[in-house]
């Protein structure tokens, strides 16, 4: 019988000291060492004078990110990961720059998780609270690429025979139309509706803009849960929605959905997603504690659940779409 190897403490250390990585890719972004290495500059002492700082600070912070994946190195010249060629370097269709901000401004709500698991209730600080008109819209920009990379792999499931049925598509709460956008591009006959607050709808105009979609998107500004959504929709998507609602929120929103649907319409739901058991994976369950640091009702729910739920309203069939995203899709039909 082999032996069971004996714990050591290297995890507990990994972990603690997690938030530096997070520190490194943001300095990282914010000197825009990225954008440098793809307009030519290569060496430490090169990067170091276009972005006006130490030439040793600059090479630790370049050997470190070549340590993370993001950079590579040879023979002291440093060269970009198509990760990062793809969606850091400024002026990239998929840039992520917005989210490194907005994740700096989500740290600090962190270090007051102890209290708020002693009280169940998340602490509101007015100066973040004013700030959340600047922080979401860099959120939901932020966000794109990695939305936008998973819809895209949503959009190629689709039926050859389902394909041509899609003329008209919701996106509640939209955001930066990365759900819905690759769906406008794919089917060129479908228009968008999208609904959204008005602080938000000029990030979702700019994106459909830049992806050359714009004239077939309609707005519906206002809150979501007050809104008639409308009817007779082939598809509608619910985008990394659900997780900011309680569950009596989430079926409400559920039930909307389904009456803005048609006869064999089809929602497509994104969301992290733990198993059933709440065992895993981490992401999904540490990402159900940034909810409750960031909401008073919201939470992360199992596909036990979501399968209830969709049972409850009266969606007949229910499937899951492996995509590049932290948990599989959820595409429920009519």
């Amino acid at each position: 019988m082999a032996q069971k190897s004996k714990p050591t403490p290297l995890n507990i250390m990994y972990d603690l000291w997690g938030l530096w990585t997070s520190h490194t890719v943001i300095a990282a972004m914010e000197l825009e060492l990225p954008s440098q290495i793809a307009a030519g500059n290569r060496t430490a002492k090169q990067i170091a004078a276009a972005i006006d700082a130490s030439e040793l600070g600059t090479e630790r912070l370049l050997d470190a990110m070549v340590g993370l994946g993001y950079f590579n190195k040879k023979n002291g010249n440093y060269g970009l990961e198509p990760v990062s060629r793809e969606f850091l370097v400024r002026g990239k269709p998929l840039f992520m720059g917005d989210l490194f901000e907005s994740s700096q401004m989500l740290h600090t709500a962190w270090e007051n998780l102890a209290k708020i698991v002693k009280t169940g209730k998340p602490v509101f600080d007015p100066a973040v609270a004013e700030r959340a008109k600047e922080f979401f819209p860099k959120l939901v920009g932020g966000l794109f690429p990695a939305s936008f990379t998973a819809a895209s792999a949503a959009c190629k499931t689709i039926a050859s025979g389902a394909r041509g049925r899609i003329k008209k598509v919701l996106d509640v709460a939209a955001g930066s139309a990365a759900w819905s956008i690759p769906f406008a591009r794919a089917f060129k006959s479908a228009r968008v509706t999208v609904i959204d607050f008005p602080e938000v709808t000029p990030v979702t105009r700019r994106f459909a803009e830049q992806w050359g979609v714009a004239d077939r998107y309609d707005y519906l500004e206002g809150n979501m849960h007050e809104l008639d959504f409308g009817s007779d929709f082939d598809l509608v998507i619910l985008g990394h929605i659900l997780h900011i609602e309680s569950p009596e929120g989430s079926l409400k929103l559920l039930e909307k959905s389904y009456a803005a649907l048609k006869d064999k319409g089809q929602l497509l739901i994104a969301e992290m997603v733990p198993n059933d058991a709440r065992t895993g994976p981490a992401f999904p369950l540490i990402f159900g504690l940034n909810m409750m640091i960031h909401t008073d009702k919201g939470g992360v729910y199992t596909m036990r659940e979501y399968r209830e739920w969709l049972a409850e309203v009266g969606f007949r069939k229910v499937k899951t779409v492996n995509a590049p995203a932290p948990s599989p899709l959820i595409v429920a039909t009519k």
